[in-house]
């Protein structure tokens, strides 16, 4: 039996099972993560809605300030920058 342990503070099974005479179980047994049919409680799901709704505006408004740069650019730059090209281009020649 080894004195000494590869990860220290982990449980080990096999020697205690073996110490008492008994065979050891087959899987270590790992604490789970809470599983989401549990009740929670109502600030938890505030705060799940809030982050939801925060995430959903923040979305849409990244959106709509994309959607109007680019009815700026479409609209009147890209016009005013054809127009400006053209009257260098007609000085030129």
């Amino acid at each position: 039996m080894t004195k000494q342990k590869k990860y220290p503070g982990t449980p080990v099974y096999h020697n205690l099972s073996a110490r008492n005479g008994r065979q050891a179980t087959n899987s270590v047994t790992r604490q789970t993560r809470i599983p989401a049919q549990t009740m929670r409680i109502p600030a938890e799901i505030e705060r799940e809605n809030q982050m939801r709704a925060f995430k959903a505006g923040l979305l849409l408004g990244v959106g709509v300030a994309a959607l109007v740069c680019g009815l700026i650019l479409w609209l009147w730059v890209i016009p005013t920058m054809d127009a400006a090209v053209a009257t260098a281009q007609g000085m030129v020649a």
